[in-house]
């Protein structure tokens, strides 16, 4: 299903207290039973799948139908895939484990101009909504969050150690700790930010929209910021990774992050990557087309095929998942698995 384009009108009010927050979802408890799951992919191939095919539930296609602008995506240090259609009323929190079982996480009513998601260490989630946050707790239970400092259109993308979660707003990055946030980095000015937290607690973050990779921010636990300097090439060219714009990322469990990106649609050779950035050093790890088609169950050479590649990147366990229609198509497309590096 292709994304739908949306306008977004950031001078409505949030009126926070009139929100409508209901849980109706899964807590835990009771065994799930055996159905489709995730496949298992060899080193160096991507797997294709049927992202729809793990649940007949609920409509997984639907919610990562489109871009970063309708649908939210994120996965706890459990492996467990949160994902979630911020255009529609209420709003469907699915949750997806390593084995590819699907349940509702939570729902969440009247809900509007969603702007991101990120887990949170205690087991549950922050979403960020034009002018303000919610918390949903471990049970699924959303509330409003009650903060220090006012947030406009913020973007949770990830937590550190510590329990604080980062959160890009309007140009700047925030640490948010309870209720009370602290500055890390950034100035007004700026919009359509989006990053990611490893497990260090190392955040990278691009402070504005069609940032390259070698506009984005460093910003180590304890350490002062700088920009991400790496090297690489995309495979079989001389086309610096550095110079590409990463649209969607996901930490990696073995530090760095994971990221998806295209080397534009007015090349004669367009293609799409997922990128693996660890310290200097970026490689591709797999690469898709925009136009091609892969059959469902099979494995290809991962810098040799002609799978379309989705929109979403994020890991999941031992495996980094690629899911989610594909924005230059405009097409529902199956999902990618790769074998992910977890040292």
């Amino acid at each position: 299903m292709a994304g739908k384009a949306r306008t977004r009108t950031f001078t409505v009010p949030l009126l926070v207290a009139s929100l409508v927050l209901l849980l109706d979802g899964c807590t835990g408890g009771g065994t799930a039973p055996a159905g489709p799951s995730l496949p298992d992919p060899e080193p160096g191939k991507v797997a294709s799948f049927a992202l729809e095919g793990l649940s007949t539930e609920y409509d997984l296609g639907e919610a990562v139908s489109s871009g970063t602008d309708g649908s939210y995506v994120a996965s706890d240090s459990s492996g467990n895939v949160y994902m979630m259609n911020g255009s529609d009323s209420p709003a469907d929190v699915l949750r997806m484990t390593p084995q590819g079982q699907v349940t509702r996480f939570a729902r969440i009513a009247s809900l509007k101009y969603a702007t991101g998601m990120a887990a949170t260490p205690d087991g549950g989630l922050l979403l960020g909504i034009t002018g303000g946050l919610i918390r949903v707790d471990r049970h699924g239970t959303p509330t409003p969050a009650q903060t220090s400092h006012h947030f406009d259109s913020p973007t949770p993308i990830g937590a550190r150690p510590d329990g604080s979660v980062i959160v890009v707003d309007d140009g700047r990055v925030w640490s948010l700790k309870g209720g009370g946030v602290t500055l890390l980095y950034g100035k007004p000015g700026t919009s359509g930010g989006r990053g990611t937290v490893d497990s260090s607690g190392t955040v990278y973050v691009q402070p504005a929209a069609g940032d390259m990779f070698g506009d984005m921010i460093v910003l180590p636990l304890g350490k002062a910021p700088y920009r991400l300097r790496i090297s690489g090439n995309l495979p079989g060219s001389s086309t610096p990774i550095s110079g590409l714009v990463p649209a969607t990322l996901t930490a990696a469990r073995g530090g760095g992050f994971y990221a998806m990106v295209t080397n534009g649609p007015q090349s004669p050779t367009y293609a799409a990557y997922v990128i693996r950035v660890r310290g200097a050093t970026a490689t591709a790890v797999a690469k898709g087309s925009s136009q091609g088609t892969c059959a469902v169950g099979e494995q290809y050479p991962a810098l040799d095929n002609r799978c379309t590649m989705p929109w979403f990147v994020t890991q999941s366990g031992n495996r980094v998942l690629v899911i989610g229609s594909n924005t230059m198509s405009g097409k529902s497309v199956p999902a990618l698995a790769i074998r992910a590096d977890t040292t």
